[in-house]
């Protein structure tokens, strides 16, 4: 995987829910409906829904751009990604995914905190040794994962909404009756 451009890491709230339900839907399998992201928001102990599908709609579209720590907390759930990552100027998915889901990585920041960037370029070193040596890429790992843009939803069978048939359909279509 590459890494984005700069101009293409998104940067915007909404910009960065793209990216995510773009991830997600990669992970189950399709695209989910904004009612699917509401009901992921929901507590394990079966209350209801943080949010509505209307909150998780307008966030996703931009129009809500500056919601509460509460909101931000239940969108990262739905889409199964660090809060942090949905605040202005944190933009390392990659890096703050890890640090949410591995308690050693959270203990090796901690040691090396307070011990000089030579400490931080030894760790980092130590880090490409290990992937070299279990046979893993030791090019950068992008900030943000390159996630393929979300396919078109098939059309569904049935009556067609939206508009008046054209004369040439509806006269095919009475030559057919």
């Amino acid at each position: 995987m590459t890494a984005p451009p700069p101009s293409e890491v998104p940067t915007t709230l909404a910009g960065k829910l793209d990216l995510l339900l773009r991830r997600l839907a990669v992970t189950i399998g399709h695209t989910p409906s904004v009612r699917e992201l509401a009901a992921r928001t929901a507590p394990a102990d079966g209350d209801p829904p943080s949010l509505s599908h209307a909150v998780i709609n307008d966030l996703l579209n931009g129009r809500k751009t500056n919601p509460p720590c509460t909101t931000i907390q239940a969108v990262a759930q739905a889409f199964d990604a660090p809060a942090a990552y949905l605040l202005p100027g944190w933009d390392d998915l990659t890096g703050l995914t890890a640090y949410q889901q591995e308690p050693g990585i959270r203990e090796a920041v901690r040691l090396v905190a307070g011990l000089g960037p030579e400490a931080a370029a030894e760790l980092v070193a130590a880090a490409r040794d290990i992937r070299a040596r279990r046979s893993l890429s030791t090019a950068p790992v992008p900030e943000v994962p390159d996630v393929p843009p979300l396919a078109p939803e098939p059309t569904r069978p049935g009556r067609r909404r939206g508009g008046r048939r054209s004369d040439t359909e509806m006269a095919a279509r009475a030559a057919d009756n």
